[in-house]
């Protein structure tokens, strides 16, 4: 049977979503895993018209690395936005923003990647556009215009913000939770960071085991740094299965949530806890992250060690036919 392909069309954005606010801000809420397709940096949770001083921002999502703000501009990226986004990291106090634009000019890509060498924030500048094949639905288009070069490192600032006195107090409380409990949380004698993200090799320096404290949830992840043990995903989702029911028997209330595929060069196994560095701090809630930490540890470490060392360099990309 002949293979049919299709070609691709472009449509003008506002005659899917007319007005940005109205419109395609709602949707990529509602969506905002096909965002992530395409960063890889574990969105959940976004949350509209969020609060930065006096302004509202679009979108604020938590992620494997923290908070980050979303903000939306139809047409080509221009100065308002992009102070608006410097202004809505400085007044929510978070290090992480995507700005999405139709077209980026050359002066705020340089701007943006700027900001990104000098560590005054991790910006990711992200084209989106529609398009159709053929008669399908119409569909995004997202492509990284700039990104940061290590998403995993930020700057020792020398003043700290009431944020992060509070995600260092949180985390502080909550290694301590683990010592006083007995829970052997791979992070209980780690000196907790201001961040609200913090990682513990699982093997060598390419593979981690993280927390990460939001302000809605918290959750532990065991994940890769970009490029490298791409192809540890694959390897440990051909046991899923048993890596599941070895972590059920701890009896937690919830269950692991796992990667279906590589984005960005990140993939993430994560299971989160309803508990937030500003909210109370609840015992409960504090033994289960640190539980689960534990608990996420025991179980894939066998795994772990188990994975051939050629995968911590593996790119299937780099793969040719025999």
């Amino acid at each position: 049977m002949p293979s049919q392909v299709g070609s691709i069309k472009t449509i003008k954005i506002r005659d899917v979503w007319p007005k940005e606010d109205a419109d395609f801000t709602p949707w990529l809420k509602s969506n905002i895993g096909e965002l992530d397709k395409e960063l890889g940096l574990g969105l959940t949770n976004p949350r509209d018209e969020v609060g930065a001083g006096d302004f509202r921002i679009d979108l604020v999502a938590d992620t494997n690395l923290g908070e980050v703000v979303i903000e939306n501009q139809f047409g080509r990226s221009d100065h308002r936005h992009l102070g608006q986004l410097v202004t809505y990291l400085a007044n929510r106090d978070v290090q992480r923003a995507i700005w999405l634009v139709e077209e980026g000019r050359s002066e705020h890509v340089r701007a943006v990647e700027m900001l990104n060498e000098r560590s005054l924030g991790q910006i990711w500048m992200v084209k989106v556009r529609t398009i159709k094949i053929g008669e399908s639905a119409a569909a995004p288009l997202f492509t990284v215009i700039v990104e940061p070069s290590d998403v995993e490192e930020l700057a020792e600032p020398t003043v700290l913000t009431a944020s992060q006195v509070k995600k260092r107090d949180f985390l502080a409380a909550v290694y301590a939770r683990a010592r006083e409990g007995g829970i052997d949380s791979p992070f209980k004698n780690l000196s907790p960071s201001i961040h609200g993200i913090q990682s513990t090799p699982a093997r060598g320096q390419g593979l981690l085991y993280r927390i990460a404290v939001n302000r809605d949830e918290s959750r532990v992840v065991i994940t890769n740094r970009s490029g490298k043990w791409l192809g540890a995903l694959s390897a440990l989702l051909k046991s899923r299965k048993e890596i599941n029911d070895a972590f059920d028997e701890a009896g937690l209330p919830g269950q692991l949530e796992w990667s279906e595929q590589m984005t960005a060069g990140r993939w993430a196994i994560r299971y989160k806890v309803d508990i937030s560095y500003q909210g109370e701090l609840r015992v409960e809630e504090m033994n289960e992250l640190n539980r689960a930490a534990s608990e996420m540890k025991r179980v894939f470490d066998p795994y772990v060690k188990q994975l051939d060392p050629q995968l911590e360099d593996y790119n299937s990309d780099t793969d040719q036919e025999t």
